[in-house]
């Protein structure tokens, strides 16, 4: 399974992103909104894990913008972010992601777990 990664953090990245390879799944990272909207568009991915602040596109846009546009609507969004303010967690579940994961409260290990969960591996 192919998962896309957009987090501008680099370290915080490379984490999650070994700890998902481990995983065996396939992990592509985007730095900014921008690359991972191309990168979701132009790829095939079974999962995107999307920041929220992150350079050139946010990633609520982002998220709305995938969501709106029928070649990638259907990908399972989960978003990692540091912000957890109760109302941008309701919007972002509103616009369309399947899971709202607040940095500070799971270790990578508990993503990677957030994330075959949703994909029912």
């Amino acid at each position: 399974m192919r998962i896309l990664l957009v987090e501008d953090e680099r370290r915080l990245a490379n984490v999650v992103k070994t700890g998902l390879e481990e995983e065996g799944f396939a992990v592509d990272v985007a730095y900014d909104g921008e690359e991972g909207q191309y990168l979701a568009e132009s790829e095939s991915y079974d999962l995107i894990i999307l920041d929220i602040m992150i350079p050139k596109i946010d990633g609520l846009e982002v998220l709305k913008r995938l969501k709106a546009d029928s070649s990638t609507k259907d990908i399972a969004v989960v978003i990692l972010s540091n912000l957890g303010q109760d109302e941008l967690i309701k919007q972002a579940l509103q616009t369309g992601a399947k899971a709202y994961i607040v940095k500070s409260l799971y270790t990578p290990a508990q993503v990677v777990a957030e994330v075959r969960s949703i994909l029912g591996v």
